[in-house]
Order: structure tokens, then sequence, then C-alpha cells
């Protein structure tokens, strides 16, 4: 793999500097630098019982779908509530920083070559700054006392890019690093009604708190990929269009595995009478103690049947091998896209993801989870100068008695019970944004996941809700300062087999923000963390409060 990593760095910066040098020996040619530097600065400190439970200080502040749906059912401390170690409120201090610097060439012809560079440094709390802070860059990851552990600095040529448009054709060629915002246009962009990076392959996630969440983004949260990418478009005839993209990439190590991967494949999809039609295949090769490899085909297709109404769906296919075992899985989507007066959207679909369908875990499985099916709806509703969002889910498991040890997650959700009914989850979560009124603008959503699973043995019994609430304005006091304020609450109460649930989470927030433009931002943040588990087993053992400062500078030019 580190081979093959290397071919197409090489490959990529070849193609990036023959694109400077063909620019270079053209007359009215035109030099942009490059220069971006993001730094986030953090501190938490801890105080009550809970503090030493290890796994305990969560932020509890993930959203239900934007993340996992209040949490992957996996680990319990002993009053029963869930735990994820992978993304603390660790107590501690961190400052990290990371900056670009590059060069952008253009030519008369349209064609653009640049090059770029990156420098990362951590100083301080390493799971502090993995979790609150800069996003990390490519192979990041040491191996300290057995355990993975953030590198504190990192220097690197970190990616390329030549891109032309002419006629009827465009390409862009990208080689390097690719981080969220260059990752697989299939991956970010919605395609025939469908996010394919959610029901085919994503890169992995390395780091995701708050910040992860569209009410309050710094960060995008996503593992960058080594490879490279090509996106081709071709305008066949008016308004129609072949679309090509061709892409590489190797994930190293990240919070969540000890894995290296390499991924490739592509995607390509044709404008067709008044549809489309999209083809994509993914080989996906990993490293554990046994070399695993996976297949996976996709067919995604939408078609208007009125100028409002849309009918589109996929299906898609994974062959999974791992030593001597192969386990085949299919996944299929169907749904109407509804598009109504003054930009108002909506889609309901039926989506069905068999047990064994992509065992490496490469799509989202917050969105999709395997061995479910059951319905998916959204609507978008402009109120004013807002818009009001919708999302409900109701699915139900197919197999009961999932054989874990021959997956890679088993059942996303519920455990192995013989003979136990299907499981269900019934999620929906409502949020918007309202104003401006006097320069003030309220945000805010409400989301509830309910866990449902009935065994033989009522000890087993699976009753679990999760409600997840967020509401405060945004204040503009000038054209460049504004405040933030708001209030994040979280409740899960009920049972998971023999465990007990009953504990809540508020969280105030304060912010402070000066932007010019999108070339200067500098924000300062203030949390105060109550955590209050209420379960008789727990005796107040588990309580605990935090408070917390984020600091955050982004300049470029």
């Amino acid at each position: 793999m580190r081979k093959v990593r290397t071919l197409l760095a090489a490959g990529g910066s070849c193609l990036i500097f023959l694109g400077i040098a063909r620019a270079q020996e053209l007359s009215d040619w035109k030099v942009d630098p490059i220069f971006k530097t993001h730094t986030i600065a953090a501190a938490a400190d801890l105080s009550g019982p809970g503090q030493n439970v290890p796994g305990l200080p969560m932020t509890y502040d993930m959203s239900l779908f934007e993340w996992n749906w209040g949490g992957r059912q996996s680990t319990f401390n002993g009053s029963g509530i869930t735990t994820n170690s992978n993304f603390p409120l660790a107590e501690g201090e961190a400052i990290t920083t990371n900056t670009d610097m590059g060069v952008e060439v253009t030519a008369p012809s349209g064609l653009i070559a640049g090059i770029q560079g990156e420098a990362y440094g951590l100083a301080g709390n390493r799971t502090v700054g993995r979790v609150f802070g800069e996003e990390l860059p490519w192979d990041n990851f040491d191996r300290a006392g057995g355990n993975l552990a953030p590198s504190r600095s990192n220097l690197d040529l970190d990616r390329g890019w030549l891109r032309y448009a002419g006629g009827p054709w465009s390409t862009q060629v990208t080689g390097g690093t690719l981080p969220a915002q260059t990752l697989p246009e299939f991956t970010r962009k919605t395609m025939n009604y469908l996010k394919l990076g959610s029901l085919v392959w994503r890169p992995p996630i390395t780091n995701a708190s708050f910040f992860e969440k569209r009410d309050r983004k710094l960060e995008e949260g996503r593992h960058p990929v080594r490879g490279g990418d090509l996106i081709t478009d071709y305008e066949y005839a008016s308004k129609k269009h072949i679309h090509l993209e061709l892409f590489s990439g190797q994930t190293k190590p990240t919070p969540i595995a000890d894995i290296d991967r390499l991924s490739w494949g592509g995607r390509m999809a044709a404008d067709i009478l008044t549809g489309n039609l999209g083809v994509t295949f993914i080989r996906a090769d990993g490293d554990k103690p046994r070399a695993e490899r996976q297949d996976q085909w996709a067919l995604d297709a939408s078609h208007p049947i009125v100028s409002w109404l849309s009918l589109y769906g996929a299906l898609a296919r994974s062959s999974y091998t791992r030593g001597s075992a192969n386990f085949d899985g299919t996944a299929a989507v169907g749904g109407l896209a509804f598009k109504g007066p003054r930009k108002t959207e909506a889609k309901v679909q039926y989506q069905w993801l068999g047990e064994n369908y992509d065992l490496i875990g490469t799509h989202k499985t917050e969105h999709y989870p395997t061995n479910f099916r059951g319905i998916q709806g959204e609507t978008t509703v402009p109120v004013g100068k807002g818009a009001f969002r919708g999302t409900v889910y109701h699915l139900r498991q197919m197999e009961t008695n999932t054989r874990t040890g021959d997956t890679l997650f088993g059942d996303s959700y519920f455990p192995a019970l013989a003979n136990s009914k299907p499981g269900t989850i019934t999620t929906w979560r409502m949020e918007g944004e309202t104003g401006p009124w006097h320069r003030t603008r309220l945000r805010g959503y409400l989301e509830q996941a309910h866990f449902r699973k009935d065994a033989l043995a009522d000890a087993n019994d699976i009753d679990k809700r999760v409600i997840n609430l967020a509401v405060g304005p945004s204040i503009a006091l000038t054209p460049q300062f504004s405040i933030d304020v708001s209030l994040r609450h979280l409740i899960a109460a009920g049972r998971w087999q023999t465990m007990r649930f009953h504990h809540r989470q508020e969280i105030p927030e304060f912010g402070l923000t000066y932007a010019r433009g999108k070339n200067l931002r500098a924000s300062l943040i203030y949390h105060r963390y109550e955590f209050v588990d209420s379960n008789p087993a727990s005796s107040g053992g588990n309580n605990y409060r935090g408070n917390q400062i984020l600091a955050e500078v982004l300049w470029r030019f």
C-alpha cells in the first residue's frame, strides 16, 4: 500500500508541475499566492465524582442524525450509561494550528494549476486537541503504549490540482491529500436525490464534536485521504451531461480503528431523456490480523414523473472477503422527491439493507444501518429568510440472531438475541432558523430516538429514548461582531437489557465572533457542562460539572 501511495503522490505532483510549467510559457498568466492559517485553543476543567469514571465525561452534544442517533449501543458503565471513549470531554488544555501555503497559476487558455503545503502543530493535551482542535493531517496517529495517539507536528507537501474548462469539456485533477472539501465529489454531494457517501463509501471519522453539527461547524470531522481524484464532465447535448469521476486513496489509522486501508473506484453518470442514471464501483482493501477486501457496486437513478415530482432509487451490492470467509450483502433504496413553491422540498423513501451489506463499514450506518428496513422522510420549508427542516425514520430490524464474529460491526445497533422479536428504531428531528428580526436570528432543533426490542426473557428487553434539544439566538451587534447564546439539553432514559438509564446533561453556550467576510474570523466560546445521573444505582457517583473555553482564529488571503 505504501508503494501505491508513493506512486499516486508522485504522479499527482508530476501533473501539477507540468501544468505550472505550461502556464509559465504563456505570456499573460496570473499567479495567486495561497495562505490560510487556522488556530484553535481549548481548555476544560472538570469537577465532581463523575470526572473519575472512565469514559463518562462526554459532550453528549452530538446530533442524533449528524452523528449516531444518541450513541451506538456498545459500551456501558456500571449504571447503564452509554459511553464512547473516542470523543471524551477531557480535562486539560491544548492549542492546535494548521497552516496552508502555496501558489495557484492561471493561464489565459483557462488552465489552472496549483500546489500547496501544510504545517500542523499540537501543544498540550492530545485528547483535547484531537476532539476540540484543528483538523488532524493525514497519517497523524502514532503508537504510544499500544494506543493510537495523534502526532504533535506535521509538515507535508499537501496537495496539488489542475482545472480546465473549455467548450463542452471541464476537467479537474487533484493529487495528494484529499480533505473534506476536496474528497471525491460523489461522497460529498447529493446525486439523484441520494447521498452516495452515506449509502456506499465515505472516509472514516477522525474527530467529532459539536463542531460537526450543522448549527456550528468549525471543522468537517472527516479523516483525510491520500491519493488522487479525477473529475471530468462532457455536455454532449444542450443541458445533457456525461459525468465521470475516478479516485484512489489510502486512509491511515484513526481513533476508531488501527487499520491501513486503500480504496479505489469511481462513478459514471449520464443524463438520459429526462432522467439520470449513475453507476458506482468501489474496491476497499484493509490490513487487519487477516487481510480483508470488499467490492461494492451501486446503480442509482432518478426520473421526473411530472415537473414537481420525481422518482429515484438505488441498488447496491457488496462482496466481502476475509481469509477464507466470503459474505455478500444487498441494499436497496426507492423514493419520491417533491419540489413545491418557494423552494419547498420533501422526499420519502423506503430503504432495505441486508445484514452482510458493507461489512468493512465504509457507508454511513447512522443514516443507513445494516440489517434494517423501513421508511425515511425529510422536508424543507422556507420561512421568511430562514427555513424549517424535518426528518423522520422508522426502521425495523430484520435478523435477530446476528453473528458478530463474522462481521466488522455485527448488527448496527441491537445485540444478537436468538428468537427475539425484531427491534425498531424510531427517530425524528425538527430544526430551523428564523429572522433576522432586528439583527437577531433564532436557531434550534429538537430530536428524539427510540430504541425498542422485546426478548423472550423480560430481563433482556430494550426500551430506551434519547432526546436532544438546542435553542438560542444569534445577535449581530455590528456587521462584524455577533453574539451567539444557546442552551443544549440531552435526556436519556429507559432500559437496555439489564442496564437502566436515567441521565441528563445541560450545556449553556455563549459565543462572541468577529468576522470580515470569509477571510478573517475570530471566535471566543464558553460552555458550562452539567451532567446528572438519576439512576439509583449510581448514587450520584457519576455526576460531574465542567467549564470549557474555546478560542479560534481563521485568516486567509
